[in-house]
Formats: C-alpha cells, sequence, structure tokens
C-alpha cells in the first residue's frame, strides 16, 4: 500500500504540472502515454512477439493520429469537427490495411487476430486523444480535472472503502478483489471530489451547474469502474497480472490509465448535453 500511495501521489503531481504548463505539455504527454500504453498491451497479448508487422502498424496509426492532435493543439486549431474527420478517415483506413494484411497472410494472421487487434489499437488510441480535444476546450484546462478525478478519485475512494467495508464481490470472475461496497464507496467519493473541485473553480470565478456536475460524477463513476473491469477482462482472459511494472504498486501505465481511457470520450460528449462550467 506504501508504494501504491507514494507512487499515486507523484503521478498526481505531475499530473498537476503538466496541466499548469498548458496545452502542449498536455498534448505531447498524452500521446507518450497512449503510445507506451499501446506497447504495454502489445507486449502483454504478445502482439510485438507473434506479430511484429501488425505490431508496427498499429504503433504508426497512434503515433499518426497523436500527431495530428498535438500539431492542431498547439497551433490552436483542433476542433471537434477535424478531429472526427481525421479520426475517422484514418481509422477506416487502418482497418482496410489490416483487412488487406490479413487475406494476404491469411495462414499467419487470423480474423479474430485482427479484429481483437483492431479494437484494441482504436480504443485506446481514440479514446485517449480526446483529452487533447479536451484541453482545447473553453475552461479545457479546468475541465480536463474531470478526467482524471473520475478515474483516479473513484479508484482510489473504490480500494480504501472496499479495504474496510468490502463483503460482497462485485465481479468475482473477472476482479477477485473488488466489491458492491467498495464500488459504491467510489461512487460517493467521486461525487464529493468533484463537488470540491467544482467549489475551487467557483472560487477562481467560474461558474457552475452544480445538478450537471452530480449527474456527471454519478456517470463518471460508474463508467470508470467500467473501464478498470475492461482491462481486467483482457487480463484475466490472458492470464496477465499487470500490464507492466514501470510504475511500483500501480503496474504499468495501462495499469493506471485503463480508466482514463474510457472517460475521456464520456466527459467530452457529456459536456455537449451536461456542461459543468457555465
Amino acid at each position: 500500500m506504501r508504494n501504491r500511495i507514494i507512487f499515486g501521489a507523484v503521478i498526481f503531481l505531475t499530473a498537476i504540472l503538466i496541466t499548469v504548463v498548458g496545452k502542449t505539455a498536455v498534448s505531447i504527454a498524452i500521446s507518450i502515454i497512449a503510445l507506451m500504453a499501446l506497447s504495454e498491451m502489445y507486449k502483454s497479448l504478445k502482439f510485438f512477439k507473434e506479430q511484429k508487422i501488425l505490431s508496427a502498424m498499429g504503433i504508426l496509426y497512434a503515433f499518426l493520429i497523436m500527431l495530428f492532435a498535438t500539431v492542431k493543439a498547439i497551433s490552436s486549431t483542433l476542433d471537434f469537427n477535424s478531429f472526427t474527420h481525421v479520426i475517422f478517415k484514418t481509422t477506416l483506413a487502418f482497418l482496410v490495411v489490416l483487412l488487406i494484411y490479413m487475406v494476404v497472410r491469411f495462414e499467419k494472421v487470423k480474423f479474430s487476430c485482427v479484429t481483437s487487434f483492431f479494437v484494441i489499437t482504436a480504443y485506446i488510441t481514440v479514446f485517449l486523444a480526446h483529452i487533447i480535444l479536451i484541453e482545447c476546450q473553453n475552461h479545457g484546462n479546468a475541465l480536463i480535472w474531470f478526467v482524471f478525478f473520475g478515474a483516479w478519485g473513484t479508484d482510489t475512494c473504490a480500494y480504501f472503502a472496499g479495504r474496510f467495508f468490502g463483503r460482497h464481490k462485485l465481479i468475482e470472475n473477472v476482479s477477485p478483489k473488488k466489491t458492491i461496497e467498495g464500488a459504491i464507496g467510489g461512487a460517493v467519493g467521486t461525487v464529493i471530489i468533484f463537488a470540491v473541485y467544482a467549489f475551487c473553480l467557483s472560487c477562481a470565478g467560474l461558474k457552475i451547474n452544480y445538478i450537471n456536475l452530480i449527474i456527471t460524477a454519478v456517470i463518471c463513476a460508474v463508467i470508470s469502474q467500467f473501464g478498470d473491469l475492461i482491462a481486467s477482462c483482457i487480463k484475466r482472459e490472458n492470464n496477465i497480472k499487470d500490464y507492466g511494472s514501470l510504475i511500483p504498486g500501480h503496474g504499468g501505465i495501462l495499469d493506471r490509465f485503463d480508466s482514463v481511457i474510457t472517460l475521456s470520450p464520456l466527459v467530452f460528449y457529456l459536456g455537449f448535453y451536461l456542461p459543468i462550467i457555465l
């Protein structure tokens, strides 16, 4: 637990520093995280070892997506329309190339392999790219923290609630240590964290819709835990304990950012219907 708390604090403080510097630092950091997370996934699922060409194509795809988002963000020209336009075309082209490669190398590359590879690659890359898109919105530097608080706040509160009050297993065959009490504690804790953060924003002069805030907090808490469970499903199916060992007490980059990946597009699109900062 000691390492988990210490390195969790280090990650949190590093995130604060990066967001204070601004969207250039955020864009570059998220791009690096996306490529590292993808590399951890490929290594864990043995794509690097057994499907080297596929892995190279996936890394190239992720690099191009993140390069586009970063360059547009730095030049202050990244918006929803340009983002979706490029993402759609690049992802479609990536899928077509994968299918052609499958046909050419059918004896060694099966359809199930290509589909799982495509879903995993697009999931990590496109979802994380939404953080850069959020950062480029009005009040983006404040909004981006709803992703981090939703992911890390839920995880931390659920961890301690489950540790002290956990009695009933949540989905034991997916994640044996997670409990219903922990999940509830995670949701309650997230609402409190969101409220405290929003109060700080209001003290800084921003107008907050607290009803939308509470609804968003509950949704984020639920989806954040599903993001964690999605990563657990993949680990369970492939007999993986952690995706890496880069962060003591946490595992790899992907272990720490699994919920962030899931929440990134959610927070962005909820902003259309449930704006928190008015």
